[in-house]
C-alpha cells in the first residue's frame, strides 16, 4: 500500500494577501513528514501564517 499524501494550504491575515483571500501557497503531493516540517518551518519563519491539511485520495 503507498503512503498516504497530503495537501497543504498556507493562510495569513497580512494586507499583502487579501486578494487571494487570504491564500499564501497550496502545496500537494506531501508526505506525512513534509508536511511536518512545513508546519515546524512556517511556525518558525511565519508565526502570523496557518495551514489547512488535507488527505489526498
Amino acid at each position: 500500500m503507498s503512503e498516504q499524501l497530503y495537501s497543504a494550504e498556507a493562510f495569513s491575515n497580512n494586507h499583502e494577501h487579501k486578494p487571494s483571500r487570504g491564500c499564501v501557497y497550496i502545496m500537494t503531493d506531501m508526505t506525512e513528514a513534509q508536511v511536518e516540517a512545513l508546519k515546524a518551518r512556517e511556525a518558525e519563519e511565519n508565526p502570523d501564517r496557518w495551514l489547512k491539511v488535507e488527505a489526498q485520495g
